[in-house]
């Protein structure tokens, strides 16, 4: 399994601690967003990529990350242009991780583990369970399938899954048709079971707030995260 990390956009709600970096290279306590994910996800993957757009020469220049992917013209499209981008790339089971979240590692394993127990036969997406209608959401009918996701009412869309090889053709079919809008308008396109998380082990920063509000979760004793 490979894994990519979608870090293409401007963060435009962070103000100004974006000016010169996504927000996937924020630094808090000493370490960036990006080093923290890459750190998650080694144990699980044989190598993480990166797809970046604005600002890729700085980070490049700066951080110099593993395998970086650019994606050009990044400001004409949504998120699902990063994602194509990868799968056109990478000829492998992929798992995907928004560029702006953090969850516990034991998570991560959690993934992994029911995505080989399924043999790659469904992709797998990570939700937070109980109704909801302020974020992006997940719905699925009573087999367990994602039947809807969007900006309804349902569990929140936790910013990780993983896109199965078996039903890459047909997830570049569907994000080819939809550049404009989210990456994971894929999953209820394609054969996909949901993955039920506490709250308590996501974070994810959107606001200048959301970054103290990270340094008090990776200091929870509660919290295991790389």
């Amino acid at each position: 399994m490979h894994a990519v990390i979608l870090a293409a956009g401007e963060g435009k709600r962070m103000g100004h601690h974006t000016d010169d970096v996504p927000k996937a290279f924020l630094e808090f306590d000493g370490r960036t967003l990006y080093d923290r994910q890459r750190g998650l996800l080694e144990p699980h993957v044989d190598g993480t990529s990166i797809v970046l757009g604005y600002r890729h020469e700085t980070v490049l220049e700066r951080y110099d990350p593993d395998d970086p992917i650019v994606l050009e013209d990044w400001d004409r499209y949504e998120n699902a242009a990063s994602l194509l981008l990868a799968l056109r790339r990478i000829d492998d089971d992929l798992l995907v991780l928004n560029g702006d979240i953090l969850v516990d590692e034991r998570e991560i394993g959690r993934l992994t583990e029911q995505f080989d127990a399924l043999r790659g036969r469904l992709n797998l997406v990570g939700c937070i369970p109980g109704l909801q209608n302020d974020a992006t959401a997940i719905r699925w009918d009573g087999s367990g399938r994602v039947t809807a996701y969007g900006l309804i009412e349902g569990h929140q869309h936790a910013g990780f899954g993983i896109v199965s090889h078996t039903h890459r053709p047909a997830a570049i079919r569907v994000l080819q048709a939809r550049l404009g809008d989210w990456y994971p308008y894929i999953y209820p396109q394609t054969p996909t079971q949901p993955l039920l998380i506490p709250a308590t082990r996501h974070v994810e920063v959107n606001r200048p707030a959301d970054l103290e509000r990270a340094r008090a979760w990776l200091a929870s004793e509660r919290i295991q995260c790389a």
